[in-house]
């Protein structure tokens, strides 16, 4: 993945960039291979894995452009993207932070940013149903609350401002508080919907779970969100957060559980793994406790 990664950057990037890819303690020979097929591309080894918000900062340390693009392994930047979000840059003074629009290899899109999680939000994502609803018309030439970090795009300027990323979240939730900080120092916050990029959403945990069907893990999803909700709205917040997210989950496991007394063979086995994966999702909303990786973190407006 890394190395078409790298290929589909390079060859999408204006001549004078320079690609930078953090190699976050792998063992796989990934700087071996990379060295050997793409010479050009600047490597920052780290001794240990450090997760997402690590590796992407000591990226970003290094690097020397206005406009800075990062990239998740699993993603292929399409030809005219880099142009695009340039553009959008060069329009708008004021843009601090740039979301492409993520898609299928099929192109079907994707979720590529949205509106600030409020309490009902949290619930309709943790319910299951989130896919099921229309989507929300964006104001203001596609101004959302916040971008995906898989291909997100900010001015130097505003990293100053809003970053670098939270390192204490277990992995999500740093591109939404980054984008919250960066609206609340004047920033805006936009997808570029002509700004193609193809994501393998989940693609580390398919292979980790051999579950087929998420495109993220509900056990860090949900702990990172709630922790950044305690962060930005409070206690009080969190405690009545977690509560209806347990009962949206229950429900969906139930939901999920009925329907697969209907299920046969590999259909009834798949999606037992992935309600597996769900309900131990829910345990660790019920166990964790008021040390989540985010609490504290009062920077956000």
């Amino acid at each position: 993945m890394t190395l078409a990664c790298c290929r589909a950057a390079i060859a999408a990037m204006p001549a004078e960039s320079e690609v930078i890819v953090v190699d976050d303690g792998s063992t796989d020979g990934t700087c071996e291979v990379l060295r050997a097929e793409v010479p050009e591309v600047q490597i920052v080894r780290l001794d240990r894995n450090q997760r997402f918000a690590a590796a992407a900062n000591a990226g970003v340390a290094v690097a020397n452009g206005a406009i800075i693009l990062l990239l998740n392994s699993d993603t292929r930047i399409d030809r005219e993207a880099p142009a695009k979000l340039l553009a959008a840059f060069a329009d708008d003074a004021k843009l601090g932070v740039a979301g492409a629009q993520l898609i299928d290899s099929d192109g079907t899109p994707q979720w590529s940013g949205g509106p600030q999680p409020t309490l009902l939000w949290m619930v309709v994502m943790v319910s299951g149903i989130a896919h099921a609803l229309p989507r929300r018309k964006r104001t203001r030439g596609g101004d959302v609350g916040w971008v995906s970090g898989a291909a997100m795009a900010f001015r130097r300027e505003a990293w100053i401002d809003a970053g670098p990323l939270n390192e204490t979240y277990h992995f999500y939730a740093q591109d939404l508080e980054l984008c919250v900080r960066a609206r609340a120092n004047g920033w805006h916050v936009r997808v570029i919907e002509d700004a193609k990029v193809v994501h393998d959403g989940g693609a580390t945990l398919r292979r980790a779970r051999h579950v087929a069907e998420l495109p993220h893990d509900p056990s860090l999803l949900w702990l990172d969100l709630l922790a950044w909700g305690r962060a930005h709205y409070g206690r009080a917040w969190a405690w009545s957060a977690r509560a209806l997210m347990f009962a949206a989950a229950s429900l969906r496991i139930l939901g999920r559980t009925l329907r697969e007394l209907l299920l046969r063979g590999e259909a009834r086995r798949s999606s037992r793994s992935t309600t597996r994966v769900y309900a131990a999702a829910l345990r660790q909303l019920f166990v964790e406790r008021e040390q989540s990786p985010g609490q504290g973190l009062g920077r956000e407006a």
